[in-house]
């Protein structure tokens, strides 16, 4: 999949224009894989992607029957909460970095090899990821009824902290996509690709699909 580049030439470009450039100019990306039959249930969702010389951009869009966020800690069990993710591999390696953040902004950022231990990013690093949701920023408890939220983000590159990648046109890498909510009423897990394993897990590199930068 080809990643545009978008407010070339802006520094830290506030998040509201960021927002409305991704609307403008870059297709939402639908994520509607449902791996495993045992957890039917798929929201409805799409993401948006691109980037500048300094940051990398994404935006999602979820309507799902029920939200919760109650972690508010960072690098916290966001997944547990209404939760959407992205992991990257630069390399196209086993070894990747898993970005997971629950609807009011909370974020996490891990870096790990497949089966190895995760290196977590540091508290200065999560807070350099600008971001902004719908919903705001405050906790609550599931809400069981349909909602609609939206949460756009802005990660430096430098916070993918085991590289120092500056990106450039043709650089091509791997990644992936999801919507989870473990600890919801109803759990789920979609992806952007398939991911062929017996039981819910996205950390399969192996299954990631290729991203390059235009």
């Amino acid at each position: 999949m080809k990643v545009h580049q978008i407010l070339e030439g802006f520094s830290n470009p506030p998040l509201e224009l960021i927002s409305e450039t991704l609307d403008l100019e870059i297709e939402p990306l639908k994520l509607d894989v449902v791996n495993w039959e045992d957890f039917p249930y798929h929201p409805e969702v799409t993401v948006q992607i691109a980037y500048n010389e300094e940051e990398l951009f994404l935006q999602y869009q979820v309507s799902e029957q029920s939200v919760k966020a109650e972690v508010t800690k960072s690098n916290g069990r966001v997944w547990t909460d209404s939760c959407v993710e992205f992991f990257l591999s630069p390399d196209g390696n086993d070894e990747y970095y898993n970005f997971e953040m629950n609807c009011i902004g909370t974020a996490l950022l891990g870096f790990r090899k497949k089966g190895d231990a995760t290196v977590h990013a540091s508290d200065e690093q999560i807070t350099s990821i600008r971001r902004i949701s719908s919903l705001g920023s405050s906790a609550f408890p599931e809400l069981k009824k349909q909602t609609e939220w939206q949460i756009t983000v802005a990660i430096p590159w430098q916070v993918f902290f085991k590289h120092n990648l500056k990106p450039a046109s043709g650089t091509k890498m791997r990644g992936n996509f999801y919507k989870c909510g473990d600890e919801l009423s109803v759990p789920h897990f979609v992806s952007w690709t398939k991911i062929k394993t017996e039981k819910p897990s996205f950390h399969n590199p192996e299954f990631f699909g290729g991203l390059e930068l235009e």
